[in-house]
């Protein structure tokens, strides 16, 4: 598993990082903090990516 920084996840989502720590505050994405700083699973966001994608019908 690996785990993407804050700066990493921006990048991979394109997105910048005070979005990222919107949706941490709210708890729209899954996270982890570790030593006080927030970490992020790549497989995790992948998954939550696809459990939130709207497909054209």
């Amino acid at each position: 598993m690996k785990l993407l920084t804050i700066n990493e996840l921006s990048n991979f989502l394109q997105t910048s990082k005070s979005t990222i720590y919107r949706w941490v505050h709210k708890r729209e994405i899954p996270f982890v903090k570790l030593g006080g700083k927030l970490l992020f699973s790549q497989d995790e966001i992948q998954e939550y990516i696809k459990k939130n994608s709207v497909s054209n019908l």
